[in-house]
């Protein structure tokens, strides 16, 4: 199982890093390895990095745009997609700090549909040291 982190990148940063990923990313992995000790620096931090993810709305509009379809249905705040003829098993939880995606899938459902709503969205599976911005990433054509 793949498990994504997805970070909304403020514009200013966006701009400044959208051809070089490896910086954010580093930032953001030092960020999640922090100890307590420095929490309120690591919050900070990721506030001048990231902006606030309207959770509710982004919720509802996925919802909006996708009920109708087979595979889709919503539990609660899990968004899930279970598509039995791709063998695809995915599941979505939107907070307002960040988007986590857990998919059998290299490329996601979830992924594919987030791309469509233009936001900065940025990337980063931890585990695997994968990460790339979601607008640049050619396999979700």
């Amino acid at each position: 199982m793949r498990n994504f982190y997805l970070f909304l990148i403020n514009d200013n940063l966006y701009s400044l890093f959208k051809d070089n990923p490896y910086s954010i990313y580093n930032i953001l992995k030092e960020i999640c390895s922090l100890n307590n000790n420095d929490s309120m620096y690591g919050n900070n931090l990721f506030k001048s990095i990231c902006s606030k993810i309207d959770a509710d709305k982004l919720n509802r509009k996925i919802f909006i745009d996708y009920h109708r379809e087979l595979c889709y249905k919503k539990d609660h705040k899990k968004h899930i997609y279970n598509n039995l003829y791709l063998n695809e098993e995915t599941y979505m939880e939107i907070k307002n700090s960040y988007i986590k995606i857990k998919s059998n899938k290299d490329y996601s459902y979830f992924l594919r549909a987030l791309s469509k709503y233009n936001l900065n969205l940025f990337v980063c599976d931890f585990k695997n040291h994968d990460y790339f911005f979601l607008e640049n990433s050619k396999m979700l054509v």
